[in-house]
């Protein structure tokens, strides 16, 4: 009988401690969420990581991988929930299948959390080398998830300080994972002075406070280095702002239902609205003007599409300005065509300058991965086909400066504006059109990654959507002339066009790389002779 009441008990033990893990994923994933937009609460994550961290400092790496593995998922169904309605409204698939997709896509990206996690237990050690070696782990999974299958950094860690401006100066020497360095050693840091806490048994030992105090003292060196080197640029960088040449550019949001917006009866009007819109913003007399991805929803410059290029072009002669206009392309390709989500570069003449492709493609949406393999996924994305990649690198030529562009999603990945200002650019226009999103976090969160961009390549960013957030980055990263969602909108800023070459731009994710290194030297190989496997 004593031993049936022991195991009900040592069961109900198991139960409660599972609640418990659970209690605190759901704090931990609840903190990180609403450090992104929207709340944007970016304070709330220096500590989102704490219970996380501390768990994995006292749990088997089973447990700890089990609890940050529970954390990364109810963090990403949270955070990428505006999945459900993309796929939804927009692929014409079954609520059920959008839903079976953000929970697929969140057992993927919670793998992340969970493998950091596991890799604090597995590889624990005392003081300061779990203060090095969590940060290193955190940066050289967040650099795989930009990498792996395609890559999709949406919401790294560092992107939640944005509205620290000192801070994130540091990103053009180190990208945004550097920023997520500094807050998951922070958070390492007070996990640490928790876990002294917590031990009661050993309160009267004075000596035992050292670690933690010193790791806190080390984490706020850091941090107060980064802000004081952020300070110091920002001044660099208004002087060197000052001093280069400088263009007026108008990007034009035309707020089209994506519901219509591949309707042949509502070309006409789409192109009116954006001819409309553009009237308005060439009384300012800008010298570029940017449209948004696809504003052109037909070939623009095709033989087949003839008359409604003549619209456009005739409508673009009413100022002085050049033209940026997002349009798909169709070239032929033996006995076939080839098909380019594509940004065209013209003057007000309907003369050609230049294109750039986009390089990046969305799986799924604009091509199909492992074709072969894959042959009954259909896109999501009703077009005329699956999308070329165009060339990273290229820029738009033509004038006395280069613009590098951006299409869509391309704005979260580092290395692709990096590319473009080594080959000359010296400003990013973003072409996008976040109407897929709806209403969710997702355009906010989408702009904020894309205002990353300019800070570490040191370019001013002009940003036009067919519906929110369109607007303007300059190169310290300060924001202005943002529009609101789902409102016709125009707007027009001077941007200077940068010449100078960030660390970033000259030497990538040299600083990832390292953490990576890290990472393999501070585990497998230092923490596998005294690490724990139980």
């Amino acid at each position: 009988m004593t031993t049936v009441n022991a195991s009900v008990e040592w069961q109900g033990g198991r139960s409660f401690q599972r609640w418990q893990e659970f209690f605190w994923a759901a704090v931990g994933a609840l903190l990180l969420t609403f450090s992104f937009p929207r709340p944007a609460l970016g304070q709330l994550a220096w500590v989102a990581l704490v219970p996380l961290i501390v768990f994995s400092l006292k749990a088997t790496p089973k447990q700890a991988f089990r609890m940050g593995w529970l954390t990364g998922i109810l963090h990403f169904l949270a955070l990428l929930r505006w999945v459900v309605g993309t796929i939804h409204q927009y692929g014409g698939i079954p609520w059920v299948a959008g839903v079976a997709a953000l929970v697929l896509l969140s057992l993927y990206l919670g793998l992340y959390v969970g493998l950091f996690a596991w890799g604090l237990s597995r590889w624990r050690r005392d003081g300061l080398f779990v203060l090095l070696f969590a940060p290193v782990v955190w940066v050289a999974l967040e650099y795989l998830r930009t990498l792996a299958f395609t890559g999709f950094p949406w919401g790294l860690l560092g992107y939640t300080q944005q509205n620290s401006l000192a801070l994130i100066q540091g990103v053009d020497i180190t990208g945004v994972y550097g920023v997520s360095f500094l807050v998951v050693l922070m958070n390492t840091a007070l996990a640490l002075l928790v876990l002294r806490i917590l031990d009661r048994r050993t309160w009267h030992r004075f000596a035992g406070w050292g670690r933690p105090l010193v790791s806190l003292g080390i984490a706020g060196a850091m941090i107060f280095g980064a802000f004081v080197y952020g300070t110091f640029r920002i001044e660099e960088l208004e002087a060197v702002q000052k001093r280069a040449p400088s263009l007026s550019v108008g990007v034009i949001q035309g707020n089209i239902d994506q519901a219509v917006k591949w309707d042949a009866d509502f070309q006409a009007a789409t192109i009116e609205a954006y001819l409309r819109l553009s009237g308005e913003a060439l009384k300012v007399k800008p010298d570029l003007v940017v449209w948004p991805e696809t504003a052109t929803p037909f070939y623009y410059l095709n033989p087949v599409d003839r008359p409604l290029t003549h619209a456009v072009n005739r409508g673009l002669a009413g100022g002085e300005a050049d033209w940026i206009l997002g349009a798909p392309a169709a070239e032929r390709a033996g006995d076939g065509w080839r098909f380019f989500n594509r940004a065209y570069a013209v003057t007000s003449k309907g003369a050609l300058i230049g294109s750039y492709d986009k390089v990046h493609l969305v799986p799924f949406g604009e091509y199909i991965p492992f074709q072969e393999l894959l042959f009954f996924v259909k896109k999501l994305v009703v077009a005329a086909g699956n999308f070329s990649a165009g060339t990273k690198g290229d820029t738009i030529k033509g004038w006395d400066w280069q613009v590098g562009v951006q299409i869509c999603f391309e704005s979260i990945f580092p290395e692709l504006s990096v590319a473009s200002v080594r080959s000359g650019a010296g400003l990013l226009v973003n072409l996008t059109n976040d109407a897929w999103f709806g209403r969710s976090g997702a355009p906010y969160q989408h702009f904020q990654m894309a205002r990353f961009r300019a800070v570490e390549t040191r370019r001013a960013l002009a940003r036009s959507a067919n519906t929110g957030i369109s607007g303007f980055v300059d190169p310290i990263g300060r924001v202005r002339g943002t529009t609101p969602l789902y409102e016709e909108a125009w707007r027009v800023e001077r941007l200077p066009v940068m010449t100078l070459r960030s660390l970033y731009v000259r030497f990538g994710d040299l600083f990832s790389w390292i953490c990576v290194g890290l990472t393999l030297l501070m585990g497998p190989v230092m923490g596998g002779v005294r690490g724990r496997t139980d």
